[in-house]
């Protein structure tokens, strides 16, 4: 006999109803730890967070409300109410960019813009959501469908040229952002890297007007971000850390920071509360190294004295990574507690970065003495002993995913965010011990993924090139082993003369096009010889090379120009 059912008669006591937070939260009634654009608590547990809202109802100044203040996250907004894709077909690229592409974009960390605001973002415009189906169906290689659907966002995208309010202006940058890696996920590199910079640029004029820098000020990245312009921030710096890791240049100082600093411009924390805020203040570093590596090299080609207050930016720059890896180090109980899959990943990544910073500011004003990366071969050692440990982690976790679900990798595996491609093309790039440099190689060749417009063998092409310039033979007849050991020291060394000082990559106009490599050498009492080479593109992860229109060039290319 079926016992009887107690009836209920009460409701639970001492069950308070969840009033604040995320509509995700609220649904399963767990206490949110309202973190915008997206809480962690849903992030952390791969959830989607349907978030808070992205338009204030107050729309004055462009970027600003009427108090003054950034546009916060405040209206809830339900997925459920996302616009749908006409016709079943279009749907393709929009359901491959919900499940596979937004989740790939970002990498191994959490982003407010990709993992909520897009989105949010869906409901407001209908041309974010036409330019995230064409990126999701470019990545599929649904060529056709992403056509269409990226003319779509441009139709949509020009009843915003002539209004310059907060609503216009946040869905031009959502839309840039997406075009961006629309076209380094095709192959149209330059107008990739345009649409970033001229994003970045416009987030500065944004951030003057709100009072938080100036015009010709550094763009702030804050650590706890709380409105969309934060959010937009934080997706446009780590596209341009990548970009400039690979010598597009760039004129942008980073600070992480409420407003532009009067003080000490890298305050570093004792102690990290995550991995999110640990990247943000290394971002912050590299940013520094980079235009400290930058401000060297303009002083070498122009033959200038280097002035008391770059050795002081230099110093300043030295001290603070010290103090990065001081926090970071102290914060290890915190940061491995609660390991999801994704999480696994950043402990090494963030170290990979920090050494290759840390060798970057050393030598940044070297002048023509290329010789001094020889002192470095043990950070080299590291930097590659780290690699090979990230790599076996992404590889176990594939393969044991794979094992389990019969999953396979898609032909085109792109990411905007920093993976371990930037770190071991500059080991090869400055180590010359043999050895080391073939170690990195071999990783490169490995690969499994593009990283912007870098992809794993393209870079490693590049590497060899230039490896046989320098080296000119002189391992030939010795069996050099790939590893990250140092090998034997009495190995020939590559002479001073032999050594590039300086490499850059430009980057083709269109898809299927060259990239050229600059290769230069000094020679002394001011002379440079430069040696060129074209590197086909068209890799076999590519998308179709098709041309398109130059309509979101155009488009954008007018915004910015405040719509003349």
């Amino acid at each position: 006999m079926e016992a009887p059912k107690v009836p209920r008669t009460n409701k639970p006591q001492n069950r308070r109803k969840v009033k604040t937070g995320c509509l995700t939260c609220k649904k399963r009634r767990v206490k949110c730890d309202e973190a915008r654009p997206s809480c962690e608590r849903c992030v952390s547990t791969g959830r989607v967070c349907d978030g808070y809202g992205i338009w204030d109802s107050i729309s004055k100044a462009p970027g600003k409300r009427k108090d003054g203040r950034a546009s916060t996250l405040s209206n809830t907004i339900v997925l459920s109410q996302v616009h749908e894709v006409p016709g079943k077909l279009y749907s393709i690229g929009f359901e491959y960019f919900r499940t596979y592409t937004v989740n790939k974009l970002p990498g191994v960390f959490e982003s407010g813009f990709w993992n909520s605001l897009v989105f949010q973002a869906f409901v407001e415009d209908p041309a974010v959501l036409h330019a995230a189906t064409a990126l999701g169906a470019a990545h599929k290689n649904e060529e056709a469908i992403s056509l269409v659907e990226y003319n779509q966002a441009i139709h949509h995208l020009r009843r915003h040229l002539n209004r310059l309010d907060n609503d216009a202006l946040r869905v031009s940058l959502i839309t840039c952002m997406i075009f961006a890696c629309l076209e380094l996920l095709r192959g149209g590199f330059k107008t990739g890297h345009a649409h970033l910079s001229n994003g970045m640029q416009l987030l500065r004029e944004i951030q003057t007007r709100q009072g938080i820098t100036s015009l010709d000020g550094p763009i702030i990245l804050r650590t706890h971000p709380h409105s969309v312009e934060d959010a937009l921030v934080e997706v446009f710096a780590r596209l341009n850390i990548q970009a400039m890791l690979f010598g597009q240049v760039s004129t942008h100082h980073i600070f992480v920071s409420e407003r532009a600093p009067d003080g000490p411009k890298y305050n570093i924390p004792s102690h990290f509360e995550n991995h999110t805020e640990a990247r943000k203040h290394l971002d912050s570093l590299i940013n520094g190294v980079y235009n400290l590596t930058q401000q060297g090299r303009n002083i070498l080609h122009n033959q200038r004295q280097t002035s008391e207050q770059v050795y002081r930016w230099k110093e300043e720059l030295d001290v603070a990574l010290i103090r990065w890896l001081q926090a970071f180090n102290s914060s290890q109980r915190g940061l491995l507690a609660n390991l999801t899959p994704r999480k696994m990943y950043r402990t090494p990544l963030l170290r990979l970065y920090h050494t290759m910073a840390t060798i970057m500011a050393a030598t940044s004003l070297r002048g023509t003495d290329e010789t001094i990366f020889d002192s470095y071969n043990p950070d080299f050692g590291a930097l590659l002993k780290q690699a090979v440990k990230l790599w076996d982690i992404m590889h176990n976790a594939y393969v044991a995913y794979k094992k389990l679900t019969g999953y396979v990798m898609p032909a085109v595996c792109f990411t905007a965010d920093m993976g371990f491609i930037p770190p071991l093309y500059y080991t090869v790039v400055k180590c010359r011990q043999p050895n080391l440099r073939r170690m990195a190689i071999e990783i490169l060749m490995s690969a499994p993924h593009r990283e912007g417009a870098w992809s794993g063998p393209l870079v490693a092409r590049m590497a060899k090139y230039f490896m046989a310039r320098e080296e000119g033979g002189i391992y030939k007849e010795l069996d050099i082993v790939p590893t990250y050991q140092l090998g034997q020291s009495e190995l020939p060394v590559v002479p001073p003369l032999s050594r590039f000082n300086d490499i850059k990559i430009s980057l083709p106009e269109r898809a299927g096009g060259k990239a050229i490599l600059f290769c230069s050498r000094y020679r002394g009492r001011g002379e440079w010889i430069t040696d060129n080479q074209e590197f086909d593109v068209a890799l076999e992860d590519s998308v179709s090379s098709r041309v398109w229109d130059s309509d979101a060039t155009a488009y954008f290319a007018r915004l910015w120009n405040g719509g003349d």
